[in-house]
C-alpha cells in the first residue's frame, strides 16, 4: 500500500476527491512514495506537463511542491515524447488536451500531481 494511501486512511479520507491544495501531508506521503520507487527502480523520469519539462531520476528525490506531475518508466521516453509532440502539431482544443492527458496518465507509473 501506498504512503499516500495509509496517510488517506488515517485521515479517514475515502476519495482524493476530497482533498484540498492545503493538505501538506498528502504532498509529504507522495513524496515518500516517490522515494519508495527511486529505492526499487531508478530506470524512471518524470514530467511537468504543460511546460513538457522532462526530471531525471537523481532529481526526483526531494523534489519541491508542483516540481513533477507524472512519473514514467524510461522504456516509455519514447512513447511520452511522441504523445507530446503529436498534441502540439494538433490543432489546439480541449478535447485534444483532455485525450493528450488520459493517455500520459494511463502510461504514468505513478500520478505525483500534489507534490
Amino acid at each position: 500500500m501506498s504512503e499516500l494511501a495509509k496517510q488517506m486512511r488515517a485521515h479517514g479520507i475515502k476519495s482524493s476527491w476530497n482533498l484540498t491544495e492545503f493538505d501538506q501531508w498528502v504532498n509529504d506521503a507522495t513524496r515518500r512514495d516517490i522515494e519508495n520507487l527511486l529505492a526499487e527502480n531508478k530506470q524512471v523520469f518524470g514530467l511537468k506537463m504543460w511546460i513538457w519539462e522532462t526530471i531525471e531520476a537523481e532529481n526526483l528525490k526531494g523534489i519541491c511542491n508542483f516540481g513533477v506531475d507524472l512519473i514514467f518508466r524510461n522504456e516509455d521516453r519514447q512513447k511520452v515524447k511522441d504523445l507530446i509532440e503529436g498534441y502540439k502539431h494538433q490543432k489546439w482544443s480541449m478535447l485534444n488536451a483532455k485525450k493528450l492527458v488520459d493517455k500520459l496518465f494511463d502510461l504514468a507509473i505513478m500520478s505525483c500531481t500534489w507534490v
